[in-house]
């Protein structure tokens, strides 16, 4: 199965009211195209894509077009769980900065299913808390479900 666009992102209508709108696109179509380049198993096709990807987040690190959304993408992406939580930390770190609650939660979440992967159970609970937390106040219903549905497979 191809995907040829991404229904919504987490904070879209958010993210394209801060985030220059041609980044933003060239994220998520790269997003899109990752998805399907590993649905296909193209490992060459994924690694290209991945460094163009990465490179958007370098370019745009210390600039006025830095935003989480790249950050959260990119370690979305990222196979190896220890990078990605680095990743996702620099992206947490830019959320908080820029008080946009649902990246903070979002990220958060990522970040304590990485935990889990990894086998650290009792900070992947605390984390997945901090992203409930931060959730509870938000309108994405869906984010808030995956987190108690996640807090409730690790808790028991």
């Amino acid at each position: 199965m191809r995907i040829n666009q991404v229904s919504t992102f987490r904070g879209e209508d958010q993210c394209k009211k801060i985030m220059d709108s041609k980044i933003y696109e060239e994220v998520k179509d790269l997003a899109i195209k990752l998805v399907n380049a590993s649905e296909v198993d193209d490992t060459q096709e994924y690694w290209s894509l991945y460094n163009q990807l990465e490179e958007i987040c370098s370019k745009n690190e210390n600039g006025e077009n830095n935003h989480p959304f790249q950050w959260e993408t990119l370690g979305d992406f990222t196979s190896d769980n220890t990078a990605a939580l680095e990743i996702y930390k620099k992206s947490l770190a830019l959320a908080e900065e820029l008080k946009l609650n649902e990246y903070i939660a979002s990220v958060t979440f990522a970040m304590a299913e990485r935990y889990g992967e990894l086998g650290e159970n009792k900070m992947a609970i605390q984390t997945a808390r901090q992203a409930n937390k931060v959730a509870e106040n938000l309108d994405d219903l869906e984010l808030r479900r995956e987190i108690s549905e996640f807090l409730l497979n690790e808790c028991t």
